[in-house]
């Protein structure tokens, strides 16, 4: 019976230290595969090219005009010359989707016409049901006020609004196939007609998309993003909406890690206004999840027949660029966290948007963490104020606090998070 005991004993011992072995060589296969999928995701990366994005900008300024109710043919070659792009990229399905728009217009009177948007689908694995859209406005306008009245020019070359967000679109398309890079998800590349006479082209698709019951699981919207002045910090802004604080907090970690652009928000006041101002706007109030992406600094050119390449930086939308190729790949294809850190008791889970403010903060969290008390210190620690009864966004008043910087100590079900933020 001892000689019994001994064998089995031995056998469980043996048999423990196969399978510790089996375990450590199967994280350390885990480890490698990781280090190896986040190499091939950096040399991808590195394959966003100015040059390529300045040819989009180019060939669409070289129309001369893309204000899309000029003629009865209106944007129909620009949306074929996008389509041609999307299908030299494997996009075999690209297409112009045309709508008739009736409505009377603010600025431009009786509309009795048709639109045209352009959309091609990169195919997920699996035969997935649900869809990523990456999408930039193609038609642009150029005006004068006078008098209180808006009087329309003759040419809208329309480099940075909206030639750039184009370019990035069609510049994630391009890295998709010259790397033979298959997504989870589908990947819907859109170019929208009317955004100038008020998002017609993404009301219509978003409005489409919500009656279709399709499953978005976010729009990535890039509107004017290449003027960037040399000499200045190179800052992307980010607009956010409220049903998807996570998905710009994500933009934003990516936008600090793999480019050389610091991220900004809007104080709340000016988000709520300026975050309607471009077409993500339209799938936000369809109930979609949305992102939107522009430049800092205001270009000179706005809305001028003087928006030409020539006076932008292209250095500048390569960066921007590369943000977005980064959050189309954790999304898109990664299907996992591999680059933010996906631990539920860390900063991640919480995010605290404007930062600097000058009113409000908002405190929103996820990743099924609960917050449990919210305090607020001055920079010397004093405790100001608290907050017990939290909702998954809470709505925190700072208008009565003085300018400076204060900590906000987040007591959540993983532990203790702290933010800094500042109050100008």
């Amino acid at each position: 019976m001892r000689a019994n005991n001994e064998i089995q004993n031995q056998f469980i011992i043996k048999y423990s230290m196969k399978k510790l072995l089996t375990s450590f060589c199967l994280s350390s296969l885990i480890v490698c595969v990781s280090a190896q999928t986040k190499v091939e995701f950096e040399n991808m990366l590195s394959q966003i090219n100015a040059d390529s994005l300045k040819k989009t900008v180019q060939d669409l300024q070289n129309f001369g005009d893309r204000y899309c109710d000029r003629t009865p043919e209106g944007n129909i070659k620009v949306a074929q010359y996008l389509v041609d792009r999307l299908k030299n990229y494997g996009i075999d399905n690209a297409k112009i989707d045309s709508f008739h728009v009736s409505m009377k217009h603010w600025l431009v009177g009786d509309i009795d016409r048709y639109f045209y948007n352009v959309v091609g689908r990169l195919l997920g694995e699996s035969e997935s049901d649900s869809t990523i859209i990456i999408g930039a406005h193609l038609d642009a306008i150029a005006l004068v006020k006078e008098d209180g009245k808006y009087t329309l020019l003759a040419t809208s070359p329309g480099a940075d609004d909206n030639a750039s967000g184009c370019a990035i679109m069609i510049e994630m398309a391009r890295i998709f196939y010259e790397n033979n890079l298959k997504p989870t998800y589908n990947i819907d590349f859109m170019a929208y007609d009317a955004e100038e006479l008020g998002l017609i082209g993404a009301y219509y698709d978003a409005e489409k998309r919500k009656n279709a019951n399709e499953k978005i699981i976010m729009m990535m919207n890039n509107d004017m993003v290449l003027n960037q002045p040399y000499s200045e910090t190179w800052t992307l802004n980010f607009e956010y909406y409220d049903n998807s604080l996570d998905i710009t907090e994500k933009a934003m970690q990516l936008c600090k890690e793999y480019t050389i652009l610091t991220p900004h928000t809007l104080v709340d006041s000016v988000n709520a206004k300026s975050r309607q101002a471009s077409d993500s706007w339209a799938y936000s109030r369809n109930g979609f999840r949305a992102t939107y992406s522009a430049e800092h600094t205001l270009s000179d050119y706005y809305h001028t027949v003087a928006d030409f390449l020539e006076y932008y930086n292209p250095e500048y939308i390569k960066e921007v660029g590369k943000m977005n190729f980064a959050l189309l790949y954790n999304y898109a294809v990664a299907n996992t966290e591999l680059f933010i850190s996906t631990r539920k008791n860390d900063a991640y889970s919480v995010i605290v948007f404007p930062n600097p403010t000058t009113d409000i903060v908002r405190i929103h969290h996820y990743n099924n963490t609960q917050i449990d008390k919210i305090e607020i210190y001055d920079i010397i620690g004093r405790l100001l104020d608290s907050h017990y009864s939290v909702s998954n966004q809470t709505v925190i008043d700072l208008k009565n606090f003085n300018s400076g910087v204060y900590i906000i100590k987040i007591y959540t079900s993983y532990g203790v998070v702290n933010k800094k933020i500042i109050k100008r």
